[in-house]
């Protein structure tokens, strides 16, 4: 349980950290978010460790490494929790030599990124592994939510309303929420598996976007385009649970097959239908999201809720970015299709991987 409750930790203390920096600007190492994010990779890290104390103890099935044993899941959240460590003593210096404004995507942040992904793939991994125990489907469906959670928090700034009509925004999304949810379905043992860890992770999201700007919160730091009296929300999360429907209903209710020919078959018809529906629902729900009719505490749309930093003109603020983000047009679109059946193959297989783990 601790293991799943810092996985799960970890992308909401990181929208946390989002909300935080687009409201106060101030990015200290000790602000209460990075607190808050050093906490929950350590009770992560400490409930893996509880796990290897207690298979090694046990003599249970499990990886050795020297005279200790665990569960994979386990020993990739410890490496995740040693590589955050390291990235985080990198960021120091990386800072101290470059300065704060060092870019977005600077080397120090793309390693604490992908230790972020070990942590909570190593509860996910768990979770799925352990789904017999009591509980165990509801566990596994809450640490999908988690990996779709930090899918999301790493592409937060291409999921702003504007631009979910634009090619990147579908091409992103086509080439990564496909293999969470297609693992999720082919490993897991609820009904409809990935359909409750889209649910989850739209209600772990959604909460968010309520709960946020509930606290106060301005600008310590200029220049301010847009002035703030609250923490800022993040964007209202991703209808998933319309293309995670569709996986479900084509890999569980429908009897599969055997063999390559009919794994080929169903990462076509799973990516295809991810890509279909992702498109025709997020093409229309962004439309809303820019009305008048989600400018409300809800929705937190209505082109009002932006980061004090970020200069736009008044007219770009209910419209879509296409001048900035190109819109999805015909040969974007084929690539986004590509790369959902390339990534719904990719489930397959880790889905195929995971439930022999179980066993």
């Amino acid at each position: 349980m601790l293991l799943l409750l810092g996985a799960l930790g970890v992308p909401l203390t990181l929208f946390w950290d989002f909300s935080w920096e687009s409201t106060i600007g101030v990015d200290a190492f000790a602000s209460p978010p990075h607190a808050a994010n050093y906490a929950a990779v350590a009770l992560a890290c400490a409930g893996a460790l509880a796990l290897a104390r207690r298979d090694t103890r046990d003599g249970a099935a499990g990886i050795a490494l020297g005279p200790l044993r665990a569960p994979v899941g386990a020993w990739l959240t410890l490496w995740g929790g040693l590589a955050f460590g390291a990235a985080l003593c990198f960021d120091r210096w990386w800072q101290a030599s470059y300065g704060l404004t060092a870019g977005l995507w600077h080397p120090p942040q793309i390693a604490k990124t992908v230790a972020y992904f070990a942590v909570v793939a190593g509860a996910w991994l768990h979770a799925l592994a352990r789904q017999d125990a009591p509980g165990g489907t509801a566990r596994a469906a809450l640490a999908g939510a988690a990996l779709l959670a930090m899918i999301a928090v790493v592409t937060v700034p291409q999921t702003f309303a504007n631009r979910q009509h634009s090619a990147v925004f579908f091409q992103l999304g086509c080439a990564t929420y496909p293999l969470v949810l297609v693992a999720q379905c082919t490993a897991g043992r609820a009904r409809l598996p990935a359909t409750g860890a889209a649910l989850a992770y739209m209600a772990f999201e959604v909460l968010l976007v309520w709960l946020l700007p509930l606290f106060p919160g301005s600008p310590l730091a200029g220049p301010v385009y847009n002035m703030r009296e609250h923490l800022l929300p993040p964007p209202f999360p991703l209808l998933l649970v319309v293309p995670a429907l569709a996986i479900d209903g084509l890999l569980r209710v429908v009897p599969a097959g055997a063999g390559r020919a009919a794994a080929v078959s169903h990462a076509l018809e799973a990516g295809v239908a991810f890509f279909g529906l992702f498109a025709l629902v997020q093409w229309r729900f962004s439309t809303f999201l820019l009305s008048g009719g989600a400018d409300d505490w809800f929705f937190a749309g209505g082109g009002r809720e932006w980061p004090f930093f970020l200069r736009i003109d008044p007219s770009a603020r209910n419209a879509f970015w296409d001048g900035v983000s190109p819109a999805l047009d015909g040969a974007s679109a084929t690539l986004a299709a590509g790369l959902a059946i390339a990534s719904a193959g990719a489930g397959l297989v880790v889905g195929g991987a995971l439930r022999e783990l179980r066993r």
